[in-house]
């Protein structure tokens, strides 16, 4: 992959932050803005490719099974924009995970193991950050381990890696599916309050699952009343039946040039007016192209909602379902352990 020329200087990169918070833009400055933006995110693309190598062949250090998944991205503009208006003292040139790498582990000892790795292996860039939510899960219920490096470059860019188990995968996508469905952002904490307890509930049982730490203010409820208490949201929620009615109707259109699978680029489209979601796939030699339909149909859907644009590469195709079902629209997994804690069969 060829570096990204840097076409803006810092000071312009956070102005075009702070003018996309804006709801009076017009259409030419709109899309100037865009351009220094998705610019700037293309700029992380060569050092996120460079990490995900390391975080492979460190993953396969602590895990032999094919179930482990190791997917890169680049953010969203929805995403990086309702970031910037959210924590309104960002700044877009020190957002830290623009370029994110995400690695799900079959189980939490592997999670650990590979947490460990990082933390005492030599490196180039500062390991900046790291935010234990395994140890310390969040109030909503979100656990996983985040770790965020300073990039030796100028200007100086940060990447994030994830680090989840399978089940703490499951809960954290589901959580994306159904704010989806529901057209509400249940990941920054926005939505009815009951599905938002729902899932503080549900990550509290997964925890018990992992022998983890449950959420705080579940520190002092037993199992049983733990469980019956998500029975009975999952049934009064009708959670289940929600979840295969909605995700029953989208259909997948897979298109691309790109010979194989692995190690390719896939741009996916999830249109919920449709219900479908579109992939077209692009070999490494066409991460250009690649690109810029991405800028073309982020740019296109901008203020639609109804719309997600993403490009992604975690290899196969099957691999970039499980590493990502939230965009696929897939609950399967999830639907079925919510059966099984319904029946008493989960713990």
């Amino acid at each position: 992959m060829k570096p990204v020329l840097l076409e803006y200087s810092k000071s312009r990169i956070d102005s075009a932050g702070n003018n996309l918070k804006r709801i009076d833009l017009k259409q030419d400055e709109l899309k100037e803005n865009l351009n220094v933006l998705s610019n700037w995110r293309a700029y992380h693309a060569l050092p996120l490719d460079s990490f995900a190598r390391v975080l492979k062949t460190r993953v396969k250090k602590v895990s032999k099974s094919p179930n482990a998944i190791v997917a890169q991205r680049l953010k969203r503009t929805s995403s990086i924009l309702l970031k910037l208006k959210t924590h309104r003292t960002m700044r877009l040139s020190t957002m830290q995970d623009i370029g994110g790498l995400r690695a799900i582990l079959d189980s939490l000892s592997e999670v650990i193991e590979l947490l460990e790795i990082y933390r005492t292996s030599k490196r180039k860039h500062l390991l900046s950050s790291v935010d234990n939510y395994i140890d310390r899960p969040k109030a909503d219920g979100y656990r996983g381990v985040h770790l965020v490096y300073k990039i030796k470059k100028s200007p100086r860019i940060f990447i994030e890696i994830q680090m989840r188990s399978h089940l703490q995968h499951i809960w954290a996508t589901g959580v994306e599916v159904i704010g989806t469905l529901l057209n509400s952002s249940f990941k920054s904490g926005y939505g009815d309050e009951q599905w938002l307890e729902f899932f503080t509930l549900l990550s509290s049982v997964f925890a018990l699952k992992e022998n983890s730490t449950v959420v705080e203010k579940h520190k002092k409820i037993t199992k049983k009343t733990l469980l019956n208490k998500t029975k009975k949201m999952i049934r009064g929620l009708k959670v289940i039946e929600q979840l295969n009615a909605y995700t029953s109707l989208y259909k997948m259109e897979l298109k691309g040039s790109a010979k194989g699978r692995k190690g390719n680029y896939s741009l996916i489209l999830l249109d919920s007016d449709l219900n479908t979601v579109s992939v077209e796939t692009f070999s490494v030699n066409q991460i250009d192209e690649a690109t810029s339909k991405y800028i073309a149909l982020e740019q296109k859907h901008f203020d639609d909602i109804n719309k997600n644009v993403v490009l992604v590469n975690s290899g196969e195709l099957k691999k970039l379902e499980i590493g990502y079902p939230n965009y696929f629209m897939d609950t399967k997994t999830l639907a079925r352990n919510l059966s099984l804690i319904v029946m008493d069969e989960f713990i």
